[in-house]
């Protein structure tokens, strides 16, 4: 089922927090992928759910005319529908064009998807790989060097608590990055100004003093985030300078790239989940998936995997090349046969 992210409070900031509380969604996204031994594959899209659901254009992938569709009611009491979105792929080239060219919110993540094959022979080994790029939002602030890399683990859900003691660390650490993300964003938000103010170069406007204001930011943040340019206003209320309001006529307005990065951090929290599956020919020789059955791996992918740190689903398969065992075997036979013939001609 689809996750959504659920404020812990009132309070807006705590969107980005990533302990979070899932709910149950109304569409069921899957994405398969099934590799053939050139290095083509097929890609399937499924979407569950109902009438209201089923149809909304957001998908993990940009959906053309070029790609099948199939719409069929789901026999089951639930009575959802399921769209199914098909194409193939000669090679990833063709998909990774695609993912340029796509048109929603996603155009702003980079992704990447590759099929490669190598030669070995008696073996072929083909390979998967898929990566989302950190989107690093703040990139003044410095993650690595704030968090631990189990912390990061709890915060990008690569590390889910199991036991009392889990739960209580994954408390503590989404207390810590609350803390942490208020300072980053409150950090913009005090640059922005100050960058502003001083392209006014307006004697009544000092960029210094912005920072006195540091602890008043950080406490509205607990309920403004979404148009930074808000704190204009607030900033004109704290100081009682009217000269402040020409902050709102520059050009372009000063807080567009914060805005951007917001909407982005949001847009990854609120994105539906999906399930991705790739079925790979031959035999599974390594992978970083934790389901695996058979000869298919699967992922769940959400937002938060690729907040903090690249993301990556990755699996290499092993293919027999019969070819090359019924050649080596008609060589060695061919070699058998010569010497036998060799050694008749010699009187041996």
């Amino acid at each position: 089922m689809k996750t959504k992210i659920v404020m812990k409070t009132q309070h807006a900031i705590y969107l980005f927090l990533v302990t979070i509380l899932i709910i149950s969604g109304c569409r069921d996204i899957t994405v398969t992928t099934k590799i053939n031994k050139d290095g083509s594959f097929t890609r399937t899209i499924k979407v569950t759910g109902d009438s209201s659901d089923v149809f909304k254009p957001d998908l993990p992938y940009p959906i053309d005319g070029t790609w099948g569709k199939t719409v069929v009611k789901d026999t089951t009491d639930k009575g959802d529908y399921i769209l199914t979105y098909t194409k193939t792929y000669k090679a990833s080239d063709l998909l990774n064009s695609e993912l340029r060219q796509d048109t929603s919110w996603r155009k702003q993540l980079e992704r990447n998807v590759t099929v490669d094959k190598s030669f070995g022979f008696f073996y072929s080994y083909l390979t998967f790989c898929e990566t989302y790029k950190a989107i690093k939002p703040f990139e003044k602030f410095n993650y690595p060097n704030k968090l631990t890399a189990e912390e990061m683990l709890y915060l990008s859900g690569n590390k889910i608590p199991l036991t009392p003691s889990d739960s209580l660390k994954n408390k503590q650490v989404s207390d810590k990055f609350e803390e942490l993300l208020v300072e980053a964003i409150a950090n913009e938000i005090i640059i922005t100004l100050e960058d502003g103010i001083t392209k006014l170069n307006d004697p009544q406007l000092k960029p210094g003093n912005v920072e006195v204001y540091r602890d008043s930011i950080e406490h509205k943040l607990h309920e403004y985030f979404e148009n930074m340019n808000v704190y204009i206003d607030f900033y004109k209320e704290w100081t009682g300078n009217k000269s402040v309001n020409k902050l709102k006529n520059l050009e372009p307005p000063i807080f567009m790239e914060l805005d951007k990065k917001v909407s982005i951090l949001l847009n990854s929290i609120f994105m539906d989940s999906y399930s991705q599956t790739v079925e790979m020919p031959g035999l599974i020789t390594e992978t970083n998936a934790i389901s695996v059955t058979g000869n298919k791996v699967s992922w769940k992918v959400n937002g938060d995997k690729f907040i903090f740190q690249d993301y990556e689903m990755r699996v290499e398969s092993r293919v027999v090349n019969q070819w090359a065992f019924i050649a080596s075997g008609i060589f060695i036979l061919l070699v058998l046969i010569l010497a036998f013939v060799k050694k008749r001609k010699l009187g041996f």
